[in-house]
């Protein structure tokens, strides 16, 4: 009786074909992975953020909020907020001395923030309700419901008089309340509000 020990090669291809899927399916689901646990950081982040306004509101003026210069827009980066040396109340001084130290995208990059009041595109004052609209860098006005994800934006959008309706902003008519707008890797937009 012949008995060799071994695999024959229908084994050895079946093996190495269940193999090469289980890598395929891996090098396809974990780019996906990725961008889903960024935008959970993504999430996180906005969260502190709104946690930070709050013992700022607590701290200052029986619950007002930083100082906004009109309506805005302001609009600053991280390391601005940090190199600030005046004393003020306002948005800029309010990131450097509440904001963690170490608050960046989950990619690494430092934020921009855009502060500003809930107005309409034209400037105009909204009823209650209705979506926020800001004016943009390149002189257009965009809603923070027409910001769409896919492109990371690094910035956190900022909305004064206005509170969350799903994932944008909306005019409230309190003035102590304040939306935060963070645009998702994967797709769309996360609202958390005070």
């Amino acid at each position: 009786m012949n008995t060799k020990k071994g695999f024959t090669f229908i084994e050895v291809v079946l093996v190495l074909g269940i193999a090469g899927l289980i890598f395929m399916m891996a090098f396809i689901a974990l780019p996906s992975l990725w961008a889903s646990q960024r935008d959970a950081d993504r999430k996180a982040s906005v969260m502190e953020f709104i946690s930070d306004l709050k013992t700022f509101q607590t701290n200052n003026s029986r619950g007002s909020l930083p100082t906004l210069n009109g309506n805005g827009p302001e609009k600053f980066t991280w390391s601005a907020a940090r190199a600030s040396t005046s004393s003020d109340l306002s948005w800029q001084n309010f990131v450097r001395d509440y904001v963690n130290a170490d608050f960046a995208d989950a990619s690494g990059v430092e934020y921009n923030f855009y502060i500003a009041n809930c107005l309409s595109s034209s400037g105009s004052g909204l009823n209650i309700g209705e979506t926020c609209a800001y004016q943009s860098d390149f002189g257009n006005v965009n809603s923070v419901e027409n910001i769409n994800g896919g492109d990371v934006d690094y910035t956190i959008y900022v909305v004064t008089n206005a509170t969350c309706d799903g994932d944008h902003a909306v005019k409230t008519n309190s003035n102590r309340s304040v939306a935060a707008v963070q645009v998702l890797e994967r797709g769309g937009r996360y609202c958390y509000n005070t």
